[in-house]
């Protein structure tokens, strides 16, 4: 099963992706998380302590490796790089045993730059989604600049992260023709951050719009913003507050309805 979680900046797509990320290695399931947003933050969604969070490198900066994968010996770019042992090599193994490769992201050139750093990550990624059996949980950037038409067909559900605000859901469309151009099959919307009934009907009434399907509605909680704070996953600092229990809940419904087994 291949999820990405997609969304506007600030809506919690990353508190999201790592609790559902801890959840499903709960449930007995070999687990990758891929960050691939430029804010890096899912570490410590995931309770990997600060100190070990602090010094991972990016691979999108890791030059010398890139380059010796990338480039050959009369300087051309080889576009199928060798990357079937860079999660072994660079994961990093957090609670539960969910595995964390830091991707980071492109910062210069084009959305059709195909430089090294591109080339890389474009292979990495569709290694990771086409050609690996574990569950895969990508934390990407609003834009989803990363999947290819061959690679985002093997995202078996995008998820996009909503608040109660229009230019959230704006993103959510974009974001839903985008995937529809490169073939993604399943986008579907997560609310979150939902004070009460009036968010709710906003955000329904709003999706509705473009027939996006909400799936899961997460409360607003303070205990959000004091685990951030402090540097703790969710999971850990509150595990019986309604977030999660919200959260656990969206697990469940994509186990019923969007599971896909290898």
């Amino acid at each position: 099963m291949k999820i990405a979680i997609v969304g506007k900046g600030g809506t919690g797509k990353t508190t999201i992706a790592g609790t559902l990320a801890r959840l499903l290695a709960r449930d007995g399931y070999n687990v990758i998380a891929v960050d691939a947003d430029p804010n890096l933050n899912l570490a410590s969604s995931l309770g990997i302590p600060s100190d070990i969070a602090s010094k991972v490198r990016p691979l999108s900066e890791n030059i010398e490796l890139i380059k010796k994968r990338t480039v050959t010996s009369y300087g051309f770019i080889n576009y199928t790089p060798k990357v079937d042992d860079i999660v072994d090599k660079y994961g990093i193994v957090g609670p539960d045993g969910v595995k964390l490769l830091v991707m980071g992201t492109v910062r210069k050139g084009g959305g059709g730059c195909m430089c090294p750093e591109n080339a890389f990550l474009r292979a990495l990624l569709a290694h990771l989604i086409l050609g690996r059996k574990d569950v895969v949980i990508l934390d990407m950037v609003a834009g989803i600049e990363h999947l290819g038409r061959g690679t985002a067909r093997g995202v078996d559900l995008m998820i996009c992260v909503v608040e109660p605000s229009v230019k959230s859901i704006q993103t959510a469309f974009r974001i839903k023709r985008l995937a529809g151009e490169i073939g993604v099959r399943n986008v579907v919307a997560v609310a979150n951050k939902v004070r009460g009934e009036d968010d709710i009907k906003f955000i329904e009434n709003e999706l509705s719009r473009d027939n996006i399907q909400l799936i899961g509605v997460i409360p607003y909680d303070d205990v959000v913003i004091e685990a951030d704070r402090l540097g703790k996953s969710l999971l850990d600092y509150a595990p019986d507050s309604k977030v999660l229990l919200k959260i656990i809940e969206l697990k469940e419904k994509i186990i019923r309805n969007y599971w896909v087994q290898f």
